[in-house]
């Protein structure tokens, strides 16, 4: 016999896992979506213009960032790994890094790892940024600090309204970042070249993301689970549990924001310099 009442209460579980996994990492897809096609337009620039060898300029620094992070989101989710390259030049296939790792199939936990060491770039560069306004800028730092402990702020891919109030505070970051006292310090300058080598490999590799989709449906899995108990023991967790990816996605957003930003820098940088040379190209 039909029964209505665990047919609503199924397809309200699903709905709600459903919001609540496009929150969790919608914004972290979103902003590798972006990074990734600044980094082609860029790459694509500075290979006209300086040949496979402008890439290092950056990769030095950016390409051991992004493989550390994958290094380490293996470690955390008990992933074996079997070899690490963080820099490497010259291959003939253009891999500039890369991490391998074995797991267990038949642990939903180490599924769930593949999500989060596919996306782990994304992670791993914006708190390596983070850590260089830390030591560079002189309270460089401070308000993406104080985000994180107000602990106030959420953040929903699917609610516009929490869109205005990460423009805000990213806007609030920016102008702590670009003050006159900043523009006059050395090592000011020096975070700037840091942070843009970071950011221009940040975005996520083909691997990465067949890697990130294999443990997407086990970390889908684990949400309905989490989602079917808070309707058995106690349907007000729902809300606590938005509540704390909406706070996790909002200090993750501030981060990639960032990321964002130095991207575009290098796009310009990258866009300067390739006209440069097409106007001395054209006069010579």
């Amino acid at each position: 016999m039909f029964n209505a009442g665990l047919f609503w209460t199924v397809l309200q579980i699903l709905w709600l896992s459903t919001t609540e996994f496009i929150s969790l990492i919608g914004g972290l897809v979103l902003g590798g979506f972006i990074l990734g096609y600044l980094e082609r337009l860029s790459n694509r620039l500075i290979i006209r213009t300086f040949g496979m060898k402008g890439i290092y300029f950056t990769a030095w620094l950016g390409t051991p960032v992004h493989e550390l992070g994958h290094a380490a989101m293996c470690l955390l989710f008990g992933h074996r790994v079997t070899g690490i390259k963080l820099f490497q030049a010259n291959r003939s296939d253009g891999t500039i890094g890369y991490v391998t790792h074995t797991y267990n199939p038949g642990s939903l936990y180490q599924n769930i790892g593949n999500l989060f060491i596919g996306l782990a770039p994304l992670i791993s560069g914006g708190l390596a940024i983070f850590a260089s306004a830390r030591f560079l800028v002189p309270n460089g730092s401070y308000l993406i600090v104080r985000y994180f402990f107000a602990g106030t702020q959420t953040f929903s891919l699917v609610d516009p309204r929490t869109w205005g109030d990460l423009l805000f505070a990213d806007l609030d970051v920016f102008r702590n970042f670009f003050t006159v006292e900043n523009l006059a310090r050395p090592a000011f300058w020096l975070f700037i070249f840091l942070a843009v080598c970071i950011s221009s490999r940040m975005s996520l590799s083909p691997e990465d993301i067949r890697g990130a989709r294999s443990g997407a449906g086990a970390m889908f899995l684990l949400v309905v689970l989490a989602n079917v108990l808070n309707a058995v023991l106690d349907p007000s967790l729902h809300r606590q549990m938005m509540i704390w990816i909406g706070r996790f996605n909002f200090y993750l957003l501030i981060l990639l924001s960032a990321s964002v930003f130095f991207s575009c820098l290098m796009l310009a940088v990258s866009s300067l310099l390739y006209g440069i040379r097409n106007r001395f190209k054209l006069f010579g």
